[in-house]
C-alpha cells in the first residue's frame, strides 16, 4: 500500500454507510439506539435512495435491524456474541497470517508498521476514529496478503462486529492500551514465519480480549449484561 496512492472515490451510499458504520463501532449511536430515516435524512443531507442503500448494508453486516413501524436500531452485543467474534478472529485470522507470511514484502512490512503507528487520545473523537480505522486495516492487510477473498470477508466483518466492544469505555481506557501491540505479528510476518505469525496473532487477540473483560471489570458491571453503553 502507498499513502500517497489517491482514496478510491465514493458513492454517496458508500459515503453514508462508511460514516455510520464507524459512528456505530464507536459508539456514537448506542447499541439499541432506535432511528428511522427522517433521523439519519437530517443528519447527512442525503435523499432516500442512498441511505436505505447504506442501511441494507449494515443489515447484512448485523450492525443494525429493522424494528416494526419505528424503523431501525443498532443490534446490541452480548458476551455470548463477543465470546464467538473472538473465536471467529482467532480462526480466520490466525489462518490468514500463516497464509500471507511466505507473500510479505518489504512494502507489507512498511504498511503495517504505518498503521501501528496511530495513536489513540482520549477525548479526541477524530484520534478514535483514525485509530479504529487503522486497527482494523492492518488486520485486513494481512488477509489481503494472504490472498483468500472468503479470509477477508470474515475478517471485516468480524471487526465491523467486536470493535464496538473493543471501543467501548474509551475514556477510561488506560496508558497500555493506546496503542496496537503489533510488534510480535509484525516480527513473525516480516522473518515470513507462517507458524509464528498465527501464534503471534492469536496471542495478540487473546491480549484484546482480556483488556476488553479487565475494563468491564473496573466498571463493576457483570460480564453476563456486557453491552455498551452510551
Amino acid at each position: 500500500m502507498n499513502e500517497s496512492r489517491a482514496e478510491p472515490k465514493l458513492s454517496l451510499g458508500e459515503r453514508v454507510y462508511e460514516d455510520l458504520r464507524v459512528a456505530i463501532t464507536l459508539g456514537e449511536i448506542p447499541q439499541g439506539q432506535v432511528f428511522n430515516e427522517a433521523d439519519l435524512i437530517a443528519r447527512y443531507k442525503v435523499s432516500t435512495s442512498p441511505l436505505r442503500e447504506a442501511l441494507t448494508r449494515l443489515r447484512q453486516d448485523g450492525l443494525v435491524k429493522v424494528i416494526p413501524r419505528r424503523g431501525y436500531a443498532v443490534v446490541e452485543l452480548t458476551l455470548r456474541d463477543f465470546h464467538e467474534l473472538v473465536q471467529m478472529r482467532m480462526i480466520a485470522e490466525g489462518a490468514a497470517a500463516e497464509l500471507a507470511a511466505p507473500r510479505i514484502t518489504e512494502q507489507h512490512v512498511a504498511e503495517m508498521q504505518r498503521l501501528s503507528s496511530a495513536t489513540l487520545v482520549v477525548g479526541d473523537a477524530q484520534s478514535y476514529r483514525n485509530f479504529m480505522r487503522a486497527n482494523q486495516a492492518f488486520h485486513e492487510l494481512i488477509s489481503s496478503v494472504a490472498d483468500n477473498t472468503r479470509l477477508l470477508k470474515v475478517t471485516t466483518q468480524t471487526f465491523d462486529e467486536i470493535q464496538r466492544v473493543l471501543f467501548a469505555g474509551l475514556g477510561e481506557i488506560e496508558a497500555d492500551d493506546l496503542r496496537h501491540d503489533h510488534d510480535d505479528i509484525i516480527a513473525a510476518l516480516a522473518r515470513r514465519d507462517g507458524p509464528a505469525a498465527r501464534r503471534a496473532v492469536i496471542e495478540h487477540i487473546k491480549l484484546s480480549r482480556d483488556r476488553v473483560v479487565q475494563r468491564m471489570l473496573r466498571r463493576d458491571r457483570p460480564l453476563e449484561d456486557l453491552r455498551l453503553m452510551p
